[in-house]
């Protein structure tokens, strides 16, 4: 019996051996597959981040630019009225104020007048307050390259809605 002990501890001795020479091939394999690994991850977020570089640039040149509210500073003729409706744009505040006048040939008191920046593109609000016009509004979407403002016109005593354009005179 002491011949299978014996037998016993030099069989252990050679699977300690043994898993010695085995610890530094799986050490081996296990770096291999760890930077293999690292390399597709890197490659992917690479890959994300030029993606989203591309979607920004291009969601970026499609968001139109501001327009400048002082483009607005002029005389505007409707065309339908031969001469006789007329916005005068004075001044155009930073904060979406206007000062603006309205003529029917005659004066009529605007009430209130601004504009507003929606979508890259300006936007008029005149509403007149006087005798035959209690709040009747024009609602004008500005084209600088065009020099035009086309929109909707409410006539408050009719209650009607009329689609209107004016033109830069001046």
């Amino acid at each position: 019996m002491k011949k299978k002990d014996s037998n016993k501890p030099q069989h252990k001795q050679k699977s300690t051996s043994v898993e010695k020479k085995k610890s530094p091939l799986w050490i081996v394999i296990l770096v291999i597959i760890v930077a293999g690994a690292s390399g597709v991850i890197w490659q992917m977020n690479r890959a994300d981040k030029s993606t989203k570089n591309t979607t920004t640039s291009s969601v970026s040149s499609n968001t139109p630019a501001k327009a400048d509210q002082n483009l607005l500073v002029g005389r505007w003729t409707r065309t339908d009225s031969e001469g006789a409706y007329v916005i005068e744009i004075k001044s155009a505040g930073a904060e979406g104020k206007l000062e603006a006048n309205y003529f029917n040939p005659n004066p009529i008191n605007v009430g209130h007048a601004e504009w507003q920046q929606k979508n890259g593109k300006l936007i008029v609000i005149v509403e007149l307050r006087d005798v035959n016009y209690p709040g009747s509004t024009y609602t004008l979407n500005f084209f600088p390259s065009e020099n035009r403002m086309t929109g909707n016109y409410y006539q408050a005593v009719q209650g009607q809605n009329f689609e209107v354009e004016f033109v830069r005179t001046k």
